[in-house]
């Protein structure tokens, strides 16, 4: 099981034998804005403190999800990025057979393989995306859930951008009362609604277990830092096989002060779905490029010819997007590209279109 993420330019510069340069980097799925303006205020604050052992229950970052989502403490199990923690629930859970929407973030199938667990796939074609396709997705979940004790879905999606309505996970959970349902909502606060949709909430059902991180929304992957939010009781299980201090002292200090933001975040939410909207208008008049409608801050698109020779040209031109490719359930010639500043957006349009 090759283990592939974004951001590895270099791979295709040599593959492609072309010189390595300086590339903007579309493969990564992060708020073009940068990290916001108050890390850098308290850098030097933070310095002061990495003598510190943080708190072994990454208390800072519960008051996080306390202040921006409402949460108690009990009901957040703080962790290395989310990515940690999708290997931990998986580990802990007793599961045995598992079930994921695909294509998906590569992580959920091959922490459940490590764990031992059986992996059913349950596959979307990302055609159908853009038709009315919920009902026969609600089926094959369906469906699946009879036979699985644990279902993995991301939403919004990687890499797809789509979102499984709120109602629907709903009414999957309740039908399902004893299924384990896992939502990985590490985009969430990228959609325009997400306050509506989002399952961080202490009236979470008892079934869910939801996965956010601020990696992506904050634009601090080098942090790590997210969390594991469901009951009380599910907290206290998965937390009897987490590893200590796995939060670092920076990462609780830092979450501490993104739950007063409100203007950055706006900013974000005002400059992803305008550009969005712009990038997707601009491809779906090309010739060989099909996107796919998306939710988020990042679009998947569809190449009716070579891929290779996209890539390569697009390297020669300074620019990286993600191959798509190795996600399970994408067959033909995928890639993803991430919304930046739209001056970047602009150098990206105008590549493809004359691709």
């Amino acid at each position: 099981m090759k283990h592939i993420h974004g951001g590895d330019p270099k791979y295709y510069f040599a593959k492609f034998g072309l010189p390595e340069r300086r590339v903007l980097d579309f493969s990564v799925n992060i708020n073009p804005l940068g990290p916001p303006p108050i890390i850098k205020e308290i850098w030097d604050e933070l310095f002061l403190k990495i003598h510190l052992y943080p708190s072994i229950y990454g208390n800072g970052v519960k008051e996080f999800y306390k202040k921006k989502f409402g949460v108690p403490e009990e009901f957040v199990l703080p962790g290395n990025g989310s990515t940690e923690l999708i290997y931990l629930i998986i580990r802990t859970i007793p599961a045995k057979v598992v079930a994921v929407v695909k294509p998906s973030y590569f992580d959920y199938e091959r922490a459940c393989i490590l764990a031992g667990k059986q992996v059913i796939s349950i596959y979307t074609d990302p055609d159908s995306l853009m038709r009315d396709a919920e009902a026969q997705l609600l089926r094959d979940i369906e469906n699946s859930l009879f036979r699985a004790d644990a279902i993995w879905i991301g939403r919004p999606n990687n890499p797809t951008g789509s979102v499984i309505p709120k109602e629907m996970i709903f009414s999957i959970a309740k039908k399902f009362s004893d299924k384990w349902i896992i939502l990985d909502e590490a985009f969430i606060q990228f959609l325009d609604c997400w306050k509506e949709q989002t399952f961080i909430s202490p009236d979470i059902p008892r079934n869910i277990l939801v996965l956010h991180s601020l990696t992506k929304f904050y634009a601090i992957p080098g942090i790590r830092v997210g969390a594991l939010i469901s009951r009380p009781e599910n907290i206290e299980l998965v937390f009897s096989k987490k590893e200590p201090w796995t939060v670092n002292v920076l990462a609780e200090e830092i979450s501490k002060r993104l739950g007063s933001v409100d203007e950055y975040e706006n900013r974000t939410l005002a400059l992803v779905s305008k550009e969005r909207q712009r990038l997707y208008n601009a491809i779906i008049n090309s010739e060989y490029i099909i996107p796919v409608p998306s939710k988020t801050n990042f679009i998947l698109c569809k190449y009716k010819d070579e891929l290779d020779r996209l890539l390569k040209y697009l390297l020669e031109n300074g620019i990286y997007v993600r191959d798509c490719r190795n996600f399970d359930g994408l067959k033909g010639n995928f890639f993803r590209i991430g919304i930046r500043m739209p001056e970047e957006n602009d150098l990206l349009i105008s590549k493809l279109l004359s691709a």
